[in-house]
């Protein structure tokens, strides 16, 4: 039985009793393997329950592992083009699994984004013809290793947003910086953002164009909204480690072949896209294409990163904010050009520097 290095055991769990019921917090997301049952799971998690609640907890995982087990097996022959794994949410609720959902819009954000003049692409734009059949900024350099946001923190917006501009900046100069979710959990909060309750990209960039956002060296990530402490973190004028952008953008809804062409010309994009599925939350690789993310309204961030094809299926590689110990290497493969699958195309944004 291969076993799984101890560095993957990092979970921290608390333990806080509610009548017979046990709440955790998931701070760190180990990579799992060779799970044959609810034991090996709770061993590989460090997770702890009562008598009770393990038995309530037992049977999420079963459901989830019944699904896992049968679309693995139509991968195998051909039938799904993606496969399941299980990680550290295969024992845990819809409702609980939904705090990492943070993509919201509000009445206070999209006073600031009506106003916003969208940026047209010159004349010299290319076309479709002109443009690379695959990219993918992971191999220019341009791409951080993706984060953890932590159960209990909708702050994906916060990772969508600094993952697209830090593609921009490293486009620009050839330099790839690591910027500071925290800062934008802590302080955009006047621009119609929620910290960790939920946010949009396009309210990141806003205040970004106004504040701008500092390195992730100089304020790291706490899975929690805390005081703001930008002014404290930027360092003395002139405030080197503060980035900041002359604007951003957004896609028209729907439009792909425009993500493409921004993609390949000048940089990842922020995106939303329905991540409110089992498939997606256990995704482990290939290209996902499950319909039921279809069904309802986009409620999570991401970072498009790059595109592609495989076996004559068009792909968007995405960056997602669960570690780098979820479906592929912290990426997934979304399918490309089927009308804009789990809502994708709907609300995507990049920044103007």
């Amino acid at each position: 039985m291969r076993m799984c290095p101890s560095m993957w055991l990092q979970l921290a769990t608390g333990l806080a009793l509610l009548g017979a019921v046990s709440l955790q917090t998931l701070q760190s997301f180990p990579k799992l393997c060779d799970i044959r049952n609810f034991d090996d799971f709770l061993r590989q998690t460090g997770k702890v329950y009562s008598d009770e609640e393990r038995v309530y907890r037992e049977s999420i995982f079963a459901a989830k592992m019944s699904l896992i087990t049968l679309t693995n097996k139509n991968a195998d022959t051909g039938i799904a083009s993606f496969s399941l794994s299980v990680n550290p949410l295969a024992d845990m609720t819809r409702k609980e699994i939904g705090t990492l959902l943070g993509s919201k819009v509000s009445e206070s954000g999209e006073k600031y984004t009506d106003g916003h003049i969208n940026f047209v692409t010159g004349p010299r734009s290319p076309t479709a013809a002109n443009l690379p059949e695959k990219f993918d900024w992971r191999e220019k350099g341009g791409v951080t290793p993706p984060g953890f946001q932590g159960v209990g923190c909708g702050a994906c917006w916060s990772f969508a947003t600094t993952g697209a501009l830090e593609g921009h900046i490293f486009r620009r100069t050839g330099v790839l910086p690591s910027l500071s979710q925290q800062n934008l959990v802590d302080c955009a909060d006047d621009y119609g953002n929620m910290g960790c309750d939920g946010g949009f990209q396009e309210y990141g960039f806003e205040y970004i164009r106004d504040h701008g956002v500092t390195l992730a060296s100089k304020y790291p990530y706490t899975q929690s909204e805390m005081q703001c402490r930008q002014n404290e973190t930027a360092g003395r004028p002139p405030r080197e480690s503060i980035v900041k952008i002359r604007d951003y953008a957004t896609i028209t809804p729907g439009d792909e072949e425009k993500m493409k062409e921004v993609i390949a010309t000048l940089g990842p994009l922020a995106c939303s896209m329905n991540a409110d599925t089992i498939s997606f939350e256990q995704y482990g690789g290939g290209i996902y294409e499950d319909d039921a993310c279809n069904q309802d309204e986009v409620n999570h961030s991401v970072t498009v990163v790059g595109y592609g094809s495989e076996n004559g299926r068009d792909y968007w590689i995405i960056k997602n904010s669960y570690s780098q110990n979820w479906g592929e290497g912290g990426f997934m493969r979304l399918i490309r050009n089927a009308g804009g699958f789990c809502g994708i195309a709907s609300e995507c944004s990049y920044p103007i520097l």
